[in-house]
């Protein structure tokens, strides 16, 4: 093995290289694309859900709905604002004080108690909506369906995005670490030959082969990560003098944890065992 990494010599330098630039790039395009589905997810999130109640209804019943709508698997948060909070507000809102001359539009509150309800997920709105509507003593239920429905592409684009980005790096350092591999194989010709010829299977050829580039795909996943988590680093840092405040940077979380640097360590060590087997499959026997 020890000599199989010397005479690989540049080869395997290329081979940790060629995994730790892909684990890199993946390992961005993760972080970002986990970022932004964060956030979409969170701005989702902050759409209020509001039901209004029906008028006049009793005080028990009040109690009893506002007891099954808070207990709702898909309720994150629910607010009830009582028909006379709505009134005075409004009233605040449209500049209709005492200070004005007690002007009134209306000899009575003509508004109903409304229910503002916050779901747990973005996934949760539209199904919670439907819940919330079919509650008795519920009137009339509204949210804003449109922006659900961009946001909801915009995180299946996202989503989808990330699973492109995975595929194609996925076969991309396939295909460098196996032909660099089938290069280390043909260095190593005469000395497989030799094996062959004293009764060598080929798993006992090859098996070595496929330590080595476990064992470089592994230290191209932590490669990757080590400098992975550097740049988020001075990203972060550079991003915290840029905005005052640091409020941007501190919005955004671009930290390479160690469960990131295990995931790459290991897609490293899986992408060399791939490589392993393309490169024997395709290289001359001997």
């Amino acid at each position: 093995m020890r000599r199989s990494l010397w005479r690989g010599g540049w080869l395997n330098g290329a081979a940790v290289i060629a995994v730790a630039v892909t684990l890199f790039i993946f390992g961005w395009g993760w972080q970002i694309s986990h970022t932004l589905g964060a956030a979409v997810a969170a701005l989702g999130n902050r759409l209020e859900i509001t039901a209004y109640v029906a008028p006049d209804l009793p005080e028990a019943a009040i109690a009893r709905l506002k007891q099954e709508l808070a207990a709702l698997p898909a309720v994150e948060r629910l607010t009830w604002i009582g028909r006379d909070r709505a009134w005075a507000e409004l009233q605040a809102d449209l500049g209709l004080t005492t200070q004005q001359g007690d002007l009134h539009l209306f000899e009575q509150n003509p508004l109903s108690d409304e229910v503002k309800i916050r779901a747990k997920t973005l996934d949760q709105v539209a199904s919670l909506a439907t819940q919330i509507a079919q509650q008795q003593g519920i009137e009339s239920v509204q949210y804003l369906e449109r922006a659900l429905s961009g946001l909801q592409r915009l995180q299946r684009v996202i989503r989808t995005a990330t699973i492109a980005l995975v595929l194609l790096l996925g076969v991309t350092v396939v295909a460098l670490v196996s032909t660099i591999l089938r290069l280390i194989i043909l260095v190593r010709q005469p000395d497989i030959e030799i094996m062959i010829l004293v009764g060598a299977t080929q798993r006992w050829i090859y098996t070595p082969f496929f330590v080595q580039a476990t064992g470089l795909g592994g230290i191209g996943g932590a490669v990757a990560w080590l400098a992975g988590a550097s740049s988020s680093q001075h990203l972060q840092h550079w991003l915290s003098r840029q905005f005052s405040g640091g409020a941007i940077a501190n919005s955004v979380t671009l930290e390479w944890s160690w469960l990131l640097g295990v995931s790459l360590v290991l897609a490293g060590i899986c992408l060399g065992g791939l490589s392993t087997l393309l490169a024997i499959k395709t290289a001359p026997r001997g």
